[in-house]
């Protein structure tokens, strides 16, 4: 499946539209599960992943490896997604389906317990949400999270950890 990935970045990165749009068809889903899981909201979820491809589309030219196409295009899709976090104002709402169905969370945790969790996570900072988002609903390894955030494994590390604790705060000061 790499080789086949890589041979549609070289086509796509010589102006090949129709292998582009294998690349968008292959990485739309998991690309909209992160940004929903960053932003919050499907329609805006939709905005990010439609903005990350257009800066894939743009910019794919300056990929000089193929193989790392999956990482340089979850950093894009992070990217958008938080750009679209700070376009809005800050809204203080739980969506019922997004708090049901969350990617990377067990099936057996209790609908409340799940609800609770939201809830705090919703009230997190979009930096925060990213890289919870990016370690457990995305399942990424620490160094590959840190990779999609363009930041050092050090600070990714501490943004973890800092994270953690303000969702653990949040959940015990839930109303």
């Amino acid at each position: 499946m790499a080789a086949v990935a890589g041979n549609l970045v070289l086509a796509a990165r010589s102006g090949d539209a129709i292998a582009f749009a294998a690349l968008v068809h292959a990485e739309t889903p998991s690309a909209y599960r992160l940004a929903l899981s960053i932003v919050r909201s499907p329609s805006e979820a939709e905005d990010a992943v439609q903005e990350a491809f257009l800066r894939a589309w743009r910019d794919i030219r300056s990929l000089r490896d193929p193989d790392l196409w999956p990482a340089w295009f979850r950093r894009l899709t992070v990217r958008s997604a938080l750009d679209q976090t700070r376009r809005r104002p800050r809204v203080r709402e739980v969506d019922l389906d997004l708090a049901f169905n969350v990617p990377g969370l067990e099936p057996s945790v209790h609908p409340a317990d799940r609800m609770e969790l939201m809830a705090g996570f919703d009230r997190l900072r979009p930096d925060d949400r990213a890289i919870l988002a990016l370690r457990f609903f995305a399942d990424l390894e620490l160094p590959d999270a840190a990779a999609a955030l363009g930041i050092p494994l050090g600070t990714a590390k501490s943004r973890l950890h800092r994270a953690l604790g303000r969702l653990r705060d949040q959940m015990r000061h839930e109303p």
